[in-house]
């Protein structure tokens, strides 16, 4: 068994040797360069000092006057010896070597953190160089926005009636309207006024579409073209005028109606007038057709005056020219009456369906300018041949400018 003067001198050496392995730490660290970790932060397998020094704790303990004892279970005094010989042989060099270890560990973790902070600080670096692009292009646009409403203000002043420079009349004193000068525009002013209905911008343009302008219709249709297409302002009169072509296909057939009244009413009127004032036309229609004779004492056409002629024919000529002015009077009434309902008359019904028949035939095109281009009838001269618009060519119908 181990007597307690041994186990008295292994448990002094044993402090001793641990008082001055603390008192080597600072040095030890020194050597290393790192601080002492903290142990407790990543758990690890305990070394073999650990091991030893558990072993040697279980092999004595404490007696009740202080002393240490041996434990029941005795251990060779030998087994003990070369236990605490290897805590005492082994303790700095496992210790130095974890602490090698921990610091090897520690400087992969700088390096780790020092790339992610290289990285972190290239991306703020990029992120300034991209904020002050962006700032240098709010600058250029609010630059340019500036000089675009300088222009703008400076047309709307020009535009504006109460904008203009008052003009002072000389010899009158106040500033009421008769103090003041018309304007007068000056050359500039006056090159900007626009000569075709393709310089109006598309506000100009839907509001005159709507008071059924055609040639505002006309020219929406052209932008409309030139959208759904993708082609030129020039190069869109050419569909134009392939709609042109199928929307007037029928033309002589729609327009028959009003060419036989307009000739028969030519006729009517010119006709009346023959029957009742010249002599040789009222003869004859008053013998062979309606089967009068010459007045008592006028044994020939020719020894009465016109005025005379007409007082003979008007006889039979009242009632027949009466009866058609009633008829065409009530005609009128009946129209106008049906225009008060809001009754599509035969002209808007034919409007109607050139809009239809063109709408259905190019689907491509949007269907409310293409029945609003197709609303309209070609100007016609007095041979009652139409002008059609492809003939027009890129001028078009006159618009007024």
């Amino acid at each position: 068994s181990i007597s307690a003067a041994t186990v008295l001198g292994l448990t002094r050496r044993s402090r001793t040797s641990r008082r001055m392995r603390v008192d080597m730490l600072p040095a030890r660290l020194a050597l290393v360069g790192r601080r002492v970790p903290r142990f407790t932060a990543r758990p690890r397998v305990a070394p073999a000092r650990w091991t030893a020094r558990a072993h040697a704790a279980r092999m004595f303990s404490m007696g009740a006057n202080g002393m240490p004892q041996a434990a029941a279970s005795a251990v060779p005094s030998g087994v003990a010896q070369e236990t605490m010989a290897a805590m005492e042989g082994e303790s700095i060099p496992g210790l130095l070597k974890c602490l090698l270890a921990e610091n090897a560990e520690l400087r992969e973790q700088l390096r780790i953190q020092n790339d992610l902070s290289s990285k972190r600080n290239d991306m703020l670096q990029e992120n300034l160089r991209f904020g002050a692009k962006e700032r240098e292009a709010l600058r250029h646009q609010i630059r340019s926005l500036t000089g675009d409403f300088h222009i703008l203000a400076d047309k709307f002043h020009a535009e504006n009636v109460g904008g203009r420079p008052r003009i002072q009349r000389e010899g009158v004193e106040g500033k009421g309207a008769q103090s003041r000068m018309a304007y007068r525009p000056d050359e500039a002013y006056a090159m900007r006024q626009p000569t075709h209905v393709c310089e109006l911008p598309h506000q100009a343009l839907a509001e005159l579409a709507m008071l059924e302008n055609h040639c505002a219709r006309r020219e929406r249709l052209l932008r409309e073209v030139m959208c759904v297409d993708g082609v030129s302002w020039d190069q869109a009169h050419e569909v134009l005028n392939r709609l042109d072509r199928y929307n007037e296909r029928y033309y002589w057939f729609e327009t028959m109606p009003y060419r036989v009244g307009i000739t028969a009413a030519f006729l009517g009127g010119v006709g009346s007038i023959f029957l009742v004032f010249w002599a040789p036309v009222a003869e004859w229609y008053g013998v062979n057709i309606a089967g009068e004779a010459l007045p008592e004492g006028v044994g020939e056409i020719g020894e009465m005056t016109t005025n005379q002629v007409g007082t003979w024919t008007w006889s039979w000529m009242e009632p027949m020219i009466g009866t058609a002015s009633f008829v065409l009077l009530c005609a009128q009434f009946v129209r106008a009456q049906g225009t008060k309902m809001n009754m599509q008359p035969y002209s808007r019904q034919l409007m109607e369906w050139r809009a239809n028949r063109l709408a259905k035939a190019f689907p491509r095109y949007d269907e409310s300018m293409l029945r609003a281009w197709a609303s309209h009838m070609p100007e016609c001269k007095w041979t009652f041949f139409p002008t059609y618009e492809r003939k027009l060519r890129k001028k078009g119908p006159p618009s007024g400018l």
